[in-house]
């Protein structure tokens, strides 16, 4: 999904040694947050959560490898460069301090990264702020509870450090794991179009402890089933 746009200051009457490619550069800055968010090891019971590293590229490989992953995100099968060249993206993404900003987490167990999480902060101002939750994780590593672990991390993170009024997920609408696991944190359906659906958690909810609940029972019919999501 595309960053919101830039918004020029309000200040447009500027003379003197500020001028050209500066004043430009000024008028079409993004905001930012006052104290940018840099990705650091995050350790829950069973995981650490750091930043990705070159040396990652075996693990990597084999995510990029799995089918259902590259079908729930709609990724598509690349070439050996473009693995690594995807991995190495992901490396950077480090600080959260203005809208478009992404903060990956790999996600690693028993010294082997089996997904990632991630934040991508969409809006700055703190009555608003709002930042996006991603997550993945291999097909194989499923059925422990890690994916919820680690998001569950990211969301302490979001509502803490970053300072965040709502987080949002938006999933495929044919990805029924993802649509569960966001339930399971306690986000709710709110929305979305005809591929993908919007779900949201605001940090009142999350300091309640909803995401520390069983994960609800999905019923098979009606507008509540993932199937309708």
């Amino acid at each position: 999904m595309a960053s919101l746009p830039r918004r020029p200051h309000r200040a447009l009457h500027l003379r003197g040694p500020l001028s050209g490619l500066r004043t430009l550069r000024l008028l079409w800055s993004s905001p930012a947050i006052g104290a940018p968010v840099v990705a650091r090891e995050l350790r829950t019971a069973r995981l650490l959560l750091r930043p990705y590293r070159s040396s990652d590229e075996p693990d990597w490989r084999r995510i990029e490898d799995d089918e259902e992953v590259r079908r729930g995100l709609d990724w598509p099968l690349r070439t050996v460069r473009q693995v690594r060249d995807h991995l190495m993206a992901r490396t950077t993404h480090t600080v959260l301090s203005r809208p478009g900003d992404l903060l990956v987490l790999a996600v690693e167990r028993d010294g082997r990264v089996i997904g990632d999480v991630s934040l991508h902060l969409r809006t700055v101002a703190a009555e608003t702020r709002v930042a996006e939750i991603g997550w993945l994780q291999l097909t194989a590593e499923g059925g422990h509870g890690y994916a919820t672990e680690a998001a569950r991390a990211l969301l302490d993170l979001a509502f803490g450090e970053l300072g965040a009024c709502l987080v949002t997920a938006v999933i495929d609408r044919t990805n029924l794991a993802s649509a569960r696991l966001a339930l399971r944190l306690g986000f709710r359906p709110a929305g979305g179009t005809a591929r993908y659906a919007t779900f949201v958690i605001a940090a009142a909810e999350h300091r309640c402890g909803q995401t520390l609940q069983a994960a609800p029972e999905l019923p098979e019919h009606g507008v509540e089933s993932a199937e309708n999501l």
